[in-house]
């Protein structure tokens, strides 16, 4: 008869469990430790000056976040791009303001397109709802003008789709 071979006390999940925590550690540490990420922004449309002058922020060439203002949504045939992003969401008139996040791998674009007569032209509204989409990713609208809804949509990274 063969002796049983004693049972090692390093099973390879104890290894996996190991390793899965210095990664988790090193992750944790990293996020710690990034200088915290100030987004790049570029606001076009109607009375972009007025709301870039209002955020206090600088027209960017590669922009993070991109802020479409409009006074007819028939203006969007202007900016095929951020039409073509847009699509069905801006064609259907969803909402007054519509936050498209665009996931890509290693940067993710953001266009938040305000149609500003269903504000009244209340540019601090447009204002505030503008600075709540700069920095987050999930963006919880402002108390004013609360009848102007927002539709979020997230588009997939490698024409994956739509969500």
């Amino acid at each position: 008869m063969t002796p049983k071979t004693p049972r090692s006390g390093w099973t390879a999940r104890r290894w996996l469990a190991i390793s899965g925590g210095a990664l988790a550690l090193v992750f944790a540490a990293g996020v710690l430790l990034s200088p915290q990420r100030v987004p790049t922004v570029a606001v076009i449309g109607d009375r972009a000056d007025e709301v870039r002058a209002a955020l206090g922020v600088a027209q960017s060439d590669a922009p993070a976040v991109t802020i479409v203002l409009l006074n007819r949504w028939g203006s969007l045939r202007h900016l095929p791009d951020i039409a073509e992003l847009c699509w069905d969401a801006c064609y259907a008139r969803v909402a007054p303001q519509i936050a498209l996040t665009q996931m890509r791998f290693g940067s993710t674009q953001k266009v938040v397109v305000f149609h500003l007569p269903d504000f009244a032209d209340d540019l601090t509204c447009v204002v505030a709802r503008a600075a709540n989409e700069l920095y987050a990713l999930t963006a919880r609208a402002p108390d004013c003008a609360v009848e102007a809804t927002r539709s979020q949509v997230w588009i997939l990274p490698m024409g994956l789709g739509r969500l």
